[in-house]
């Protein structure tokens, strides 16, 4: 397997492409299998998009970091996920990701 040229940090985003475009952040990287852990949370084929919440092992060469920002709407998708997972630090990470709101409070 030859060797890429950039290692991504755990708690990136990444697509891992396959039979499906898989989207999720890496919770660990095995460097000795050359692989990642990615906790995917979106499947998209075609213009369909599922929202899961699984684990999987991915080649370095099947991954790509994900360029671009998610969006607000994206965001809210995924606090919603986190509510329902019941994590508790998930949900407050994607909490500060949202823009904040003058005047408002939680």
């Amino acid at each position: 397997m030859a060797e890429k040229e950039t290692i991504f940090k755990k708690g990136e985003w990444v697509i891992v492409n396959g039979r499906y475009k898989w989207i999720g952040f890496i919770t660990a990287i095995s460097y000795a299998l050359e692989e990642y852990e990615v906790q995917i949370v979106r499947r998209e084929q075609g213009t369909d998009a599922s929202f899961v919440n699984l684990s999987i092992w991915a080649d370095f060469e099947e991954t790509e970091l994900m360029d671009g920002e998610i969006s607000d709407a994206g965001i809210h998708q995924l606090i919603d996920m986190a509510l329902d997972m019941k994590d508790k630090a998930w949900f407050l990470q994607l909490q500060n990701m949202l823009q904040k709101s003058e005047g408002v409070s939680l």
